[in-house]
């Protein structure tokens, strides 16, 4: 009985089957003849088809620079025609070093004698001063805008390791003496420092 459905019913699918072939291979008919409506492009034209697409590619990048100018200036004008997004960067002059050299801080948390006086434990501006008339080299301190004192330095290439080129550290040296180390783009010095009992 089984045999007879398989049967009956391939009977019934071969003819849905044939008909679903024959317009499948109506519908591909004329793929051998596909090609036959096209023409051949020439160099010229494929380089004024790839500048077409190349210049909208410009047109969306420019408007996309735009958008980000207008994003970080606000659009429009600024009241200050140097700003204005439009106006070319000018170039800027080189930045020339002050004559003064920068002071450097310095946590000193001990009682020290600079110069002839005992200064108490705080926080020192140290400036690097090398003197015009002798070339000796001096450290100077100062809190606030007081002048503290200054004590005598030696000039060295040593760069004590340190990670940047203005640098100053007090480092312990015995029981009566501190040695503090001074680094500035001019030169580099150390100096040692009596503490005071």
């Amino acid at each position: 009985m089984m045999k007879r459905f398989f049967v009956y019913l391939f009977l019934l699918i071969l003819p849905c089957a044939v008909a679903y072939a024959d317009d499948f291979f109506d519908n591909y008919a004329g793929v051998d003849n596909a090609w036959d409506g096209q023409r051949a492009i020439t160099n010229k034209e494929f380089e004024e088809a790839i500048n077409v697409l190349e210049g909208d590619k410009k047109k969306k990048e420019e408007k996309k620079r735009k958008k980000k100018v207008k994003k970080i200036s606000g659009g429009g004008t600024s009241l200050h025609n140097v700003l204005d997004p439009k106006s070319e960067i000018l170039s800027q002059d080189e930045i020339k070093p002050d004559d003064k050299n920068q002071g450097q801080l310095l946590n000193i948390p001990l009682s020290l004698y600079i110069g002839n006086k005992s200064i108490e434990s705080g926080y020192y501006n140290v400036y690097g001063e090398r003197d015009k008339n002798d070339r000796n080299v001096y450290l100077s301190f100062y809190q606030a805008h007081d002048f503290i004192g200054k004590v005598p330095a030696y000039v060295t290439e040593d760069d004590y390791n340190s990670d940047s080129i203005n640098f100053v550290k007090l480092i312990p040296y015995n029981e009566n003496f501190v040695k503090i180390i001074y680094g500035s783009l001019d030169f580099n010095a150390y100096a040692f420092v009596q503490i005071s009992n």
